[in-house]
This record gives C-alpha cells, structure tokens and sequence, in this order.
C-alpha cells in the first residue's frame, strides 16, 4: 500500500514525463520543419539561378572580407626632389609605419583602400615629395603630384585598385 506522499510524487512525476515527451515532439517537429523550409528555399534559389549571397549582395553591397579573398596589389614609386636632408622622413600605410626613406625614391606595394601617409615630424628639414610612378591598376593617387612636408603628416592619397 502506497501512502499519500508517494502517490502525489508518482502522480507528479508522471504528469512531467508527459510533459517532457511532448517538448521532445514539438522540438523534433519543429526541427524537421526549419530543415524543410532551408532545403525549399535552396530549390527555389537554385531555380532562379542566383544565389541567396548574390541577392544580398546586390542589397547591401559586398562584405570587406570577400573583397579581400583575391588580394590584388600595386606599386607606387615616391621620390625626394628637394635638396635637403630625407633620413626623417617615414611612410605610413594605414597609420602603420610602413618604411623610411633610405635613397632618394622608394617604392611601395598597396593594396585596394590603403591610406598611404607621410611624416615629416622626425626630419629637420623640410622636403618635397613627387609620385614619380604609380601601376596601371592603381586608381586615387595623382601622377606627379608633389607633396610639401614640413614637421607635420601629411596624406598622400587613398589606393583604389581596378
């Protein structure tokens, strides 16, 4: 003979274990109906023809890390035309220190939206910068433009690639 106490516990207990299996069931099912819902929108974009990516795409534009996928690079060829003293002056690409200049012209390899700056603050001379060269693919930079550093940053330009 069971006594009150355990028979409520029994009672409760099952009345949980109802309960439990038909979450399992709802969840199964709804499981199985997300699974159905993808896997019919993936025929329905394969008939169109175009991707779900493409269509985003289009809406929001290109993510930056597809665009960086297929790194495509180019050159730009900085040179010192005034008289003065150059061993101050330093490069940067995206506020990184990128080199400085050792001879009269260097030459530096970009990538699409690098920022390309100059500092005059260590040298006590004040200089002027020429693009002397720059790659058929590079977009944004102006052939022969001259740029004036005196103690101060100055930004050259912002790469665009073709």
């Amino acid at each position: 003979m069971e006594s009150r106490a355990s028979q409520k516990h029994n009672k409760y207990y099952n009345w949980w274990e109802k309960i439990e299996k038909r979450l399992v069931k709802a969840a199964l099912f709804l499981f199985l109906l997300l699974y159905t819902a993808q896997a019919v929108n993936f025929i329905i974009m394969q008939r169109d023809g175009t991707m779900l990516t493409s269509r985003i795409e289009r809406l929001e534009g290109k993510a930056i890390s597809d665009s960086q996928t297929k790194i495509n690079t180019g050159t730009i060829d900085l040179a010192v035309i005034s008289n003065s003293d150059f061993s101050g002056i330093e490069i940067y690409i995206n506020g990184d220190y990128y080199t400085s200049f050792t001879k009269k012209s260097i030459s530096l390899t970009v990538k699409n939206n690098d920022i390309i700056e100059i500092s005059g603050i260590k040298s006590q001379y004040p200089a002027k910068i020429k693009i002397e060269n720059v790659s058929q693919n590079v977009l944004g930079i102006n052939l022969h433009k001259i740029i004036n550093v005196n103690k101060n940053f100055v930004m050259a330009g912002r790469i665009r690639l073709k």
